[in-house]
């Protein structure tokens, strides 16, 4: 990774035009640092951060991207997700997302795993972390997400099933993966 240059990044999201993001191999490890906008055009394999979050009743928050997203607006998307920014670590990235989206912090994430995911046409390294969150309340920051709601396995079956078109096509692949209401991820 010595060989990897590291440029001056911003707080801002990872997807944002300015940020830089490194491009991955097949097993994550790192091969350039370029800009987010450069990764998207070019698809190149990038590093990302899945947050599932749940209540304590053991329900799944969806979240409803904001209309003026650029990637899936207004469908319902997994908890969190994001670019890692270059240099950044897996867990701030994690972190990073959920109070941007959510406005949460202070919660203990828990690390599940991480793989290479081909959704769409888009290749990703993704690390996957939970957390349940009890009885606090999520506000999430409307220019994000617009909307948000808790199901339970049943629930988002029945969602996948009728309304596919509503949904993002990284909840559709956690649901065809089985990896939101499991343990063994």
């Amino acid at each position: 990774m010595s060989d990897i240059i590291y440029p001056n990044t911003s707080t801002d999201d990872a997807a944002s035009h300015g940020r830089h993001i490194e491009v991955v191999d097949s097993c994550g490890k790192p091969l350039m640092v370029v800009p987010s906008a450069t990764a998207h055009a070019q698809r190149l394999a990038m590093k990302s951060v899945f947050v599932f979050i749940y209540n304590k009743q053991g329900k799944f928050f969806l979240q409803r991207r904001a209309d003026n997203k650029t990637l899936a607006p207004g469908m319902w998307d997994i908890s969190a997700a994001t670019h890692v920014a270059a240099n950044e670590a897996l867990e701030a990235s994690a972190e990073r997302v959920l109070l941007k989206e959510l406005n949460l912090t202070s919660i203990s994430l828990h690390y599940k795993n991480s793989q290479q995911v081909r959704i769409d046409d888009a290749t990703l390294w993704s690390s996957i972390y939970s957390a349940n969150i009890g009885a606090r309340t999520i506000t999430p920051n409307p220019e994000e997400v617009q909307d948000g709601l808790y199901v339970d396995a049943e629930e988002l079956q029945s969602l996948y099933e009728h309304f596919p078109d509503l949904l993002t096509s990284i909840l559709k692949w956690a649901i065809r993966e089985n990896i939101i209401f499991t343990d063994s991820i």
